[in-house]
């Protein structure tokens, strides 16, 4: 991957991208701790979002809220490029009060309405325009193009949030299902009853629909809310447990596997 832009903060992050050769391997699935925008430059591929397939024009524009899952399905034919803004919402405070410009990302289910292709909404395309600024005004630029974006695709969303969903039929069902049960005790065989399949069909059709294994997208997705309640000064056992983790030990090596710290680092000075 060449960085041909990237710009760093606790609460707001831009990177511009290029792979001449994508690696399809390289991509792998994830999730992040702020909302995420992500235009489509080039390439050639797909986003796989919480059992959603987009397919992916120059100029599509997605959006990821926080702990929503995506992996890029890239085929390494076409270099692939691409800009992506990550935010915190306390960026808007005082700016938006009623939490207008956060609709499109919270106002939702999982994997539904991400994708604003650019052949029916050309407009958010545009507003990354002035995101890659001059050296000493890059936090002022994407600062700009952001509220920019945001306000066009505050704009945006209602058409789109009106349309019939983008479903994925069972593979939508069973992460739906998922989310809905995320922090209780969870395994294939619990699926099996829910869905009334075999444990080994219903595990390819999950890592189908999300790119990644049942209790490796549950793990991950309980560690990115057990972080959250620990930023707002819950004590790391209590949030092991309110996630779904029975076993603290196991917890404590799973957080600093992911983070590289352990779960007292995140608390706030003075919890």
């Amino acid at each position: 991957m060449e960085p041909l832009f990237s710009y760093r903060e606790p609460l707001l992050y831009c990177h511009h991208s290029l792979d001449e050769t994508p690696d399809p391997d390289a991509f792998s699935v994830h999730a992040h701790e702020m909302p995420e925008v992500y235009l489509f430059l080039s390439g050639h591929g797909r986003y796989l979002v919480e059992g959603t397939q987009y397919p992916l024009a120059p100029g599509d524009v997605l959006i990821m809220r926080q702990a929503e899952t995506h992996k890029l399905l890239i085929e390494p034919d076409t270099p692939y490029r691409r800009l992506a803004v990550h935010f915190s919402p306390k960026l808007l405070e005082g700016i938006d009060p009623e939490g207008r410009l956060m609709r499109p990302f919270d106002h939702r289910a999982l994997g539904q309405h991400n994708r604003y292709p650019k052949a029916r909404f050309p407009k958010l395309s545009e507003a990354f325009s002035g995101i890659d600024p001059v050296p000493g005004q890059e936090r002022f630029a994407i600062l700009a193009g952001l509220l920019r974006l945001l306000s066009d695709l505050a704009a945006a969303f209602p058409a789109l949030s009106g349309e019939e969903p983008d479903r994925g039929g069972a593979a939508s069902q069973l992460v739906g299902y998922v989310n809905a049960h995320l922090f209780e005790p969870l395994s294939l065989n619990d699926l099996g009853r829910a869905f009334a399949r075999s444990t080994s069909q219903l595990g390819r059709v999950f890592r189908e629909a999300t790119g990644t294994s049942l209790w490796d997208y549950v793990v991950m997705k309980r560690l990115l809310s057990a972080r959250a309640m620990l930023q707002r000064g819950e004590t790391a056992v209590r949030a092991a447990a309110a996630c779904g983790f029975s076993d603290y030990s196991a917890f404590y090596r799973a957080y600093r596997k992911r983070f590289g710290h352990a779960p007292s680092a995140d608390r706030p000075r003075g919890h």
